[in-house]
């Protein structure tokens, strides 16, 4: 009978920890919530955190940076993606240091966004109006960047 492997809460937790990250980056509080919700122990968790960021394995700035790539590229504002960052336990430092490293065009991605949604047809009424800068504030740019495209 083959004896069976015994892997300790420690192992198991950067098992996990580092099958998630290969996926794709994580906010440290995004991981650490994961991970907690997987049923590993909270104490092993924390301990586990501090050793991956000593690794540099997981990296609020990082994981800032591709967020604001990946969130821009699918057309939604700074706004939003400023508020998407901060519920995933990033800090508004890291945020705006992030936001100027990726050094993104919200004038042009307003603009593409627009065009996609709206082909160039112009609006004809007040409602027509308010309709379009509700559907761009929703998206998370604002009043500035809507102003740019719609007047």
């Amino acid at each position: 009978m083959a004896a069976e492997k015994k892997y300790t809460p420690e192992a198991r937790a950067r098992a996990s920890a580092l099958g998630s990250l290969a996926m794709r980056e994580h906010s440290c509080q995004e991981l650490k919530d994961k991970l907690i919700n997987k049923k590993h122990d909270e104490r092993v968790v924390d301990a586990l955190m501090i050793d991956l960021l000593e690794d540099n394995l997981v990296s609020d700035l990082r994981f800032a940076e591709s967020y604001w790539r990946a969130r821009s590229n699918r057309g939604y504002g700074p706004s939003r993606i400023n508020r998407e960052l901060a519920m995933k336990g990033v800090s508004s430092e890291k945020i705006e240091t992030a936001l100027q490293t990726v050094e993104l065009d919200f004038y042009l991605l307003v603009e593409q966004v627009y065009e996609k949604k709206y082909r160039g047809e112009p609006w004809h009424d007040y409602k027509e109006k308010a309709k379009r800068q509700a559907f761009l504030y929703r998206r998370g740019f604002d009043n500035e960047l809507i102003r740019h495209v719609i007047d």
